[in-house]
């Protein structure tokens, strides 16, 4: 084997090459205990990275956890929380989705007001549940109309209107009962003759009934 050259062309003899080889290991070691495993991985078995500062750098990757699970309940939104979702040029409006506990129904009733009478037919909703409907009067004869509700045990001027007509032949619309209560609809026969109307109702109500 030829020698390396140290210097001006002088030998290097085996044991001072070997000699610089450990203390080269050594000094790496040392920077590997001290430096590389405080900084790099949290481990310290010296202590001297505690003082020197370097166990601060490092930073263990937290885990990811599984967002806790919410259990659905009955009146629970079925929307996203913190859904800022709207259509182009349209300001979002509040979302109200719930399930519903009653089955789903739909009636049909066909009313007969008497000149100069009113009457009601009210369906009985849980806070939450939805009601739809369409009515017409038969001749296109004008109605006062009053759609509205009111809560369980209500007192006499405890009520809230939701569609009101003065003079109407026909309605139709939606509501999601904003309390538990009676909501339905008030006609009053405002013509010299009788008028018959058609009722077409659907939702999540327990019963319908005329007063």
């Amino acid at each position: 084997m030829t020698e390396l050259q140290h210097g001006a062309g002088a030998p290097v003899p085996k044991k001072e090459l070997l000699r610089g080889c450990l203390i080269a290991a050594a000094v790496a070691a040392v920077l590997l205990t001290v430096a590389v495993l405080p900084a790099e991985f949290g481990i310290d078995p010296t202590g001297a990275g505690r003082a020197l500062g370097l166990t601060k750098l490092h930073a263990p990757t937290a885990s990811a956890s599984p967002a806790p699970a919410v259990a659905a309940s009955p009146a629970a939104p079925a929307a996203a929380v913190g859904s800022t979702v709207s259509a182009p040029g349209e300001a979002r409006a509040l979302t109200i989705a719930s399930r519903q506990s009653v089955p789903y129904r739909s009636d049909t009733q066909t009313i007969t007001l008497q000149p100069g009478k009113g009457l009601e037919v009210k369906t009985h909703l849980a806070k939450g549940a939805t009601l739809i409907y369409s009515w017409k009067t038969s001749k296109g004869e004008m109605l006062k109309h009053d759609f509205h509700g009111e809560p369980i045990n209500a007192r006499n001027d405890e009520f809230e209107s939701f569609i009101l007509d003065d003079e109407t032949a026909q309605s139709s619309g939606s509501l999601i009962a904003p309390f538990t209560g009676v909501h339905g609809w008030y006609w009053k026969n405002l013509n010299d003759e009788p008028v018959t109307l058609v009722l077409q109702a659907s939702g999540f109500y327990k019963d319908i009934v005329r007063k």
